[in-house]
């Protein structure tokens, strides 16, 4: 039995399109009422390796991206709370601008560095994977869908000497493919957003052995208030209200959805023009 898991992306910074973002202001009410109401937050292995229920409001904060803000706005007000989190950086774009995000107006914004992941770990914080691209994984051929979860999950490694266990899925979305292909990279746990259909661990008769955790997770948007954010805290695991609620926000993601994925169908082509034009 896992504790209710909460997923941010972005917290203060650059204003953009679209609502995966909220402002410091928002955060620090949330996060209040949390303290308020008794709740401690837990490391995602911590409460994967605990047999039985976790301890009662135990809570689990987790930011996909890996985005500066994070550093600058939202680890303040968690120290305040005495509260730790895990965040799922684009292993790819570490220090770099957020080019991975289909913009319409030009507004980026930059990911943290080595050296920022290195302080967040040192101050309690756990580090997964949000992949090496961020790219729509499902619509990734196998050979590419490997190498992106295995190579990112490496080069966070190798950069930050700690074992690498728990990856995010860009977008929330997964299938049986992309979750063998993760449970042959090497991760313990896949974290996706909305409510869980399935169950909590997956297996593959490929290794049955090592079965993969399936964490759902409750996104927090722009839009929420403090009562809606409350709601998704208290809702049980199952709830029909949260589980249409993601699927609704999901579909507005749809857009960069087909863009990233057409771009994937169109990589190979764009690579065997370049060659051509280099050849001539």
């Amino acid at each position: 039995m896992l504790p209710v898991v909460l997923a941010y992306h972005q917290v203060g910074g650059r204003k953009t399109l679209g609502v995966t973002w909220i402002t410091a202001a928002q955060f620090e009410r949330q996060m209040a009422w949390l303290a308020e109401a008794g709740y401690r937050t837990a490391s995602l292995s911590a409460c994967l390796r605990q047999s039985g229920a976790p301890p009662d409001r135990t809570i689990v904060l987790t930011f996909d991206d890996g985005l500066r803000g994070l550093i600058k706005h939202a680890l303040p007000i968690l120290e305040r709370f005495g509260f730790t989190a895990t965040v799922y950086p684009v292993a790819g774009y570490v220090g770099a601008e957020n080019r991975w995000d289909v913009n319409f107006f030009g507004r980026r914004n930059q990911h943290l560095d080595w050296n920022e992941l290195r302080e967040l770990q040192a101050r309690g914080w756990e580090i997964g994977s949000h992949s090496l691209r961020h790219a729509y994984l499902p619509a990734l051929p196998e050979a590419a869908l490997f190498e992106d979860l295995f190579d990112s999950r490496r080069l966070l490694e190798d950069r930050l000497q700690i074992p690498i266990r728990h990856l995010s899925l860009p977008f929330g979305r997964g299938s049986d493919r992309v979750f063998l292909a993760a449970q042959r990279a090497g991760y313990a746990s896949v974290a996706l957003l909305g409510p869980q259909p399935r169950a909590l661990r997956w297996g593959s008769p490929q290794n049955e052995a090592a079965p993969l955790w399936l964490i759902p997770r409750r996104g927090v948007y722009l839009h929420d208030t403090l009562r809606s954010m409350q709601r998704r805290v208290q809702a049980p695991l199952d709830s029909k209200r949260e589980y249409w609620r993601q699927r609704t926000i999901s579909f507005f993601s749809n857009g960069t959805v087909m863009v990233k994925a057409l771009g994937e169908l169109l990589r190979p082509a764009r690579r065997r023009a370049n060659e051509c034009s280099k050849l001539c």
